[in-house]
């Protein structure tokens, strides 16, 4: 590929992010006139999606999604114990949950 051609390549691509940031339903409205995402996916096509599971060697178990450029990772480590002699049938599940801050509002990472 020529240097001009990459070149114009990017200045096409800054010229699609900024009119998107300037004019956001409008960027929007002009591709579902279309009937195409912005990402040029057709309206009733799903994103190409993966699975792996067992990606997590310490844990019991985990799997690793992929849904179009958004990846996810899901892994359960797992401890039995001994129940107290105070209370022999109970026992207790202690959930750790992490996701970073910028995925929701309302999620807070750690023990539930």
């Amino acid at each position: 590929m020529s240097s001009a051609n990459a070149s114009s390549n990017l200045s096409s691509e800054m010229e699609v992010d900024a009119f998107r940031c300037l004019f956001t339903l409008h960027f929007y409205e002009r591709h579902l006139l279309e009937s195409i995402r912005p990402d040029a996916r057709k309206l009733g096509k799903a994103r190409d999606t993966t699975l792996a599971l067992g990606v997590v060697a310490s844990a019991n178990g985990s799997a690793l999604a992929k849904i179009g450029c958004i990846t996810m990772l899901a892994a359960i480590k797992m401890e039995v114990m001994t129940p107290t002699t105070e209370s022999p049938n109970e026992g207790r599940i202690v959930i750790d949950f992490h996701m970073p801050p910028i995925c929701s509002p309302i999620v807070r990472p750690g023990r539930k």
